[in-house]
């Protein structure tokens, strides 16, 4: 009885290695790409006193439009928009809102320009330090033509005292 097992287990075995050879194996690849604008960084400039985040332009779709949404009330004395990698000025124009402001831009961006949106003198609710502010940021592409949220910055700013 033991060698009928034993012949059965190995013409199973076989069996099921020839079975595997003539099988090809599945070669599937998934191609895993990142194809929205990212956010790719967020801090404070100017001791605390400037609020930036930059985004990742990335995919096959120019950017034309950035949206930046502050969940708390936010005050700020301009917005100034720039490539993070030179520091040169990107054409813009800007509308703000109730506790959000909309950044066209004058010729879409094309992916791999990464942008430094810094708020200038940002405070919420007058506060300038021991803050945790977050912003939620939306882009728009000109194909679409509707917002789509890329992502949060949370920019964390320490209490300061004799500012």
């Amino acid at each position: 009885m033991k060698r009928a097992f034993l012949k059965g287990f190995a013409v199973v075995a076989i069996a099921a290695s020839a079975f595997s050879i003539e099988m090809p194996a599945s070669q599937a690849q998934i191609e895993v790409g990142t194809s929205t604008p990212t956010v790719s960084n967020a801090g404070t400039l100017n001791r605390n006193n400037d609020h930036f985040v930059e985004v990742t332009v990335n995919g096959d779709m120019p950017l034309a439009r950035l949206k930046v949404v502050c969940v708390t009330f936010h005050e700020l004395s301009g917005v100034k928009v720039v490539d993070a990698d030179t520091g040169a000025d990107i054409a813009h124009s800007f509308s703000p809102g109730f506790e959000e402001f909309t950044l066209t831009f004058t010729e879409p961006l094309e992916a791999g320009k990464t942008v430094r949106i810094v708020m200038e003198d940002s405070r919420v609710r007058g506060r300038l330090s021991g803050l945790t502010v977050p912003y939620q940021i939306f882009a728009t592409y000109p194909t679409i033509g509707t917002d789509i949220p890329i992502g949060t910055a949370v920019i964390t700013i320490p209490e300061v005292t004799g500012r």
